[in-house]
């Protein structure tokens, strides 16, 4: 049935009219909350609408100080034409003109009087320290800097006193991606005020035009000419809903969002294009009586980021169980060679089990494989792609939170050397590429759709294959390790804390996969889960049983006869910060992600200095994601952070446990002392 749902969708799915979509969507300047994004989202509407899906046009509050949640709504906004000029003797030079291209100002900008306005522009490097700043007036002036906007922001206008920004920044991603590999591109940048925030107006130049400013400013102030008009106001955002009824009242989503700067070709009008052209397809097969109709009804949303599925879910909150899964699309048309991409299949994290990520590979299995290699005994496929674990980022870190319990998939090509820029254009989209992961989502959304009881051993399967090959791939990697350790110099291998660590993971996987067989019973009810569970979980035991002890074996091999030193260091008690760690028990709030802007305002400086602070540490991101995760309101830090060491790494526990206690200052979590 898979296999051949898969060749069906994959005869009929086009990936030339998906990359056809793709050109119609990117004449929409698709600004979260802005007349554009409303154009784009009625385009999108009005296709599905006449392929023959049930469509609505679902609108939320872009009204300041709103809340789906814990994550905040933004008022609504509208550029209708800004241009900057650098002023000479000799004239003046337009630097930055909206229409022309849309990436050349700072999205919700604040207007300037009708005439403009001019003003001395303050040249800086990075402009994000107050070092920076010291003996510069920057006061009622306009300032140049190449720092995080946020940063910038915090400094120049709302501490000193600046009247707008221009930014020459573009984000590197070594060796993808430096600052002059694309020296005429405009980084998207954008404002989001808040309620008390102080709104400016603000331009984006491209890497060579601001190397040249930088130039000018060595010999003579500068002065420049802005003109932005412009509205900001409460207003409306929109969610495009379509489905494929079903039988049964359970859903699958299929997740594009629809936001960002004309053109953003592939971010994301590839996304939406994909999606479009999936829920077409299969629409038509069942029409024309190839599929039958779906158990479960597919459901495709194109959303504003975040925002529009938090909000979708929000009002949706009362049947948050009927989502069984779902996919999310984002950046999935990209030509590989030029865009120097690979497609990510993002996992979902280890706190939600489930089937959905074991049955993806699975189905990465299916892929035509149209390329031989020299002995012509193996093949591969056309497309470069690679499974990771949970790294969030777009929607589905909504949805895979499991405080909302859908899990979700997403396929992104990373790193995309054009991403987030006015590069990001129409010849970088592959119609290859969308058929690839336009195919392989379409079957995921419809098989899983059809997925019930009699498919639940296949699942169970699966999974335990799965957790397998997460036991096997730890133990190699910890095997690595120890075979780098210099046998003659310092290091010593600590043989009784390495076991402890590989126990400790096989006891998780057992967890793990016992969980997610017991999760298949929102496919389709209980079943027979409780044999089948024991089944696995007795199979797996043994497996983990057995790895164990060869793992413990091949220590003490490496010990006795090759020369490897012993640590003397044995496993302690609980240290004092252990004690405290487990004595605490945060709760969240209320589902969903947390937006930390929306309660800043509530901390003191000191607070605020923290959390600026732990926002800057290298893979902090990821990683208060995942601990908020395992936040369910029954374990403890210790136990949070014994479970980031598994699916994380090594994480500080002090700073988690202040983490927390930050979070509770802005009432996302509540702490319960034992």
């Amino acid at each position: 049935m898979i296999r051949g749902t898969f060749e069906a969708i994959g005869r009929e799915y086009s990936g030339e009219r998906a990359k056809n979509f793709v050109s119609e969507l990117i004449n929409f300047h698709r600004i979260q909350g802005s007349p554009g994004y409303r154009k784009a989202a009625e385009y999108v509407y009005s296709v599905l609408k006449s392929g023959g899906l049930e469509c609505e046009i679902l609108k939320f509050p872009a009204v300041e100080g709103v809340a789906f949640w814990n994550y905040g709504s933004f008022q609504e906004s509208d550029i209708e034409d800004a241009k900057l000029f650098l002023l000479a003797d000799d004239g003046e030079e337009k630097i930055a003109d909206y229409s022309v291209n849309k990436f050349s100002v700072i999205q919700r900008s604040a207007p300037t009087p009708d005439n403009g306005i001019v003003a001395e522009l303050v040249v800086l490097e990075k402009g994000d320290t107050e070092e920076e700043y010291a003996n510069v007036d920057v006061r009622g002036k306009v300032v140049f800097a190449s720092g995080d906007l946020n940063d910038v922001y915090s400094l120049a206008v709302e501490k000193m006193g600046a009247i707008g920004i221009v930014t020459d920044r573009l984000r590197e991603w070594p060796p993808i991606r430096k600052k002059m590999d694309l020296p005429d591109a405009l980084q998207y940048c954008s404002f989001w005020w808040n309620a008390g925030k102080k709104k400016c107006f603000g331009f984006v130049v491209s890497p060579r035009t601001g190397a040249r400013i930088r130039e000018l400013a060595r010999n003579r102030k500068l002065m420049v000419k802005a003109f932005v008009k412009s509205k900001i106001y409460d207003g409306s955002f929109e969610v495009v809903s379509a489905k494929i009824r079903g039988i049964e009242d359970k859903e699958v989503l299929v997740v594009a969002h629809l936001c960002h700067p004309q053109p953003s070709a592939n971010d994301n009008a590839s996304g939406v294009a994909a999606a479009i052209e999936a829920a077409l397809v299969i629409n038509r097969l069942i029409m024309e009586g190839v599929f039958w109709r779906p158990r479960k009804t597919i459901r495709f949303l194109f959303v504003p980021e975040i925002t529009g599925t938090v909000a979708f879910l929000n009002a949706s909150k009362e049947r948050l169980d009927s989502f069984v899964a779902g996919v999310n699309l984002d950046m999935v048309g990209e030509d590989q060679r030029v865009c120097e991409s690979i497609l990510m299949v993002d996992a979902t994290p280890y706190s939600l089990p489930s089937f959905l990520n074991p049955y993806t590979e699975y189905l990465f299995n299916l892929m035509p494989r149209k390329v031989t290699s020299f002995s012509e005994r193996d093949s591969f496929p056309l497309i470069r792609y690679e499974f990771i674990k949970f790294s969030g980022g777009s929607d589905h870190e909504v949805l895979s939170d499991p405080s909302i319990g859908i899990p979700t998939v997403s396929f992104t090509n990373w790193p995309d050397k054009f991403y987030h820029t006015s590069e990001d254009t129409l010849d970088k989209v592959d119609p290859n590429m969308l058929w690839h992961v336009g195919t392989i989502a379409s079957t995921l959304a419809y098989t899983v759709s059809n997925l019930s009881r009699k498919d639940y051993d296949f699942l169970a399967l699966l999974i335990e294959k799965y957790c397998e090959e997460q036991v096997n791939n730890v133990i190699d990697d910890v095997i690595c390790k120890i075979s780098d350790m210099d046998r003659n110099g310092e290091d010593d291998l600590s043989v009784e804390e390495e076991i402890y660590f590989i126990k400790e993971y096989c006891t998780f996987w057992r967890w793990w996969l016992s969980k997610a067989i017991q999760e298949l019973s929102k496919l389709d009810g209980e079943g027979d889960l409780t044999k089948l569970s024991e089944y696995y979980g007795r199979k797996f035991a043994k497996f983990t049983n057995m790895k164990e002890k060869l793992f413990t074996e091949y220590l003490e091999r490496l010990v006795s006869e090759n020369g490897y030193r012993k640590s003397s260091m044995k496993r302690k008690s609980m240290a004092r910060i252990e004690e405290e760690a487990n004595k605490i028990i945060p709760k969240r709030t209320s589902p969903g992600p947390i937006d930390i802007k929306l309660k800043m305002n509530v901390l003191e400086k000191e607070s605020k200095d923290k959390i600026h602070n732990f926002m800057k540490l290298r893979g902090w991101r990821i990683c208060s994601i995942l601990a908020l995760f395992w936040a369910d309101g029954k374990r403890t830090v210790l136990d949070i952070w014994r479970m980031l060491k598994i699916e994380h790494g090594q994480v500080d526990l002090k700073s988690l446990i202040e983490w927390f206690y930050l979070l509770e200052k802005m009432d996302f979590v509540r702490i319960e002392k034992i």
